[in-house]
């Protein structure tokens, strides 16, 4: 029984360091933090269009910017970076596996945690971090479906 219980304990220190172990999760997207102006952001990710979102903001679209993402948004408030959503291309999320995706996301994030509410036929993992909410979701049936959504607090 003594043996038991500090296999048990061993068990629950490595659980919890392999969390810990996790990334921080950066204020911003793929290096670039929140509040960048457009015209960097635009630089760093050229090759897209610029547009109005609904509600009065500016958004900024790459579509197919490569062979794994089949469009991504920047979103804009006073021209300042304050999302993005990535929409990963249907022959990716085949191609990769969408259980092999998620284990990226939660070998970088952690686990983070599981929420159906607000679209039942899909599968939402989120992570938070200071400033930013990480949001990856899928649909098992609709592999065109798989998007993942960094937002600013």
């Amino acid at each position: 029984m003594k043996y038991f219980r500090y296999g048990l304990i061993v068990t629950i220190l490595l659980a919890c360091t392999s969390a810990a172990l996790a990334a921080e999760i950066f204020n911003g997207y793929a290096g670039t933090p929140w509040g960048t102006d457009m015209a960097a952001v635009m630089k760093a990710f050229p090759k897209g269009q610029t547009a109005q979102a609904h509600g009065g903001g500016t958004m900024y679209r790459q579509d197919r910017p490569n062979d794994n993402i089949a469009l991504r948004l920047f979103n804009f408030r006073d021209n300042k970076l304050s999302g993005v959503s990535v929409k990963f291309s249907e022959e990716y999320v085949q191609k990769a596996g969408i259980d092999n995706i998620l284990a990226q996301h939660k070998k970088a994030y952690g686990e983070g945690k599981i929420d159906r509410s607000q679209a039942p036929h899909m599968i939402t993992y989120i992570w938070e971090g200071p400033k930013t909410r990480i949001s990856f979701a899928y649909a098992p049936k609709r592999l065109d479906m798989t998007v993942m959504l960094f937002e600013s607090k």
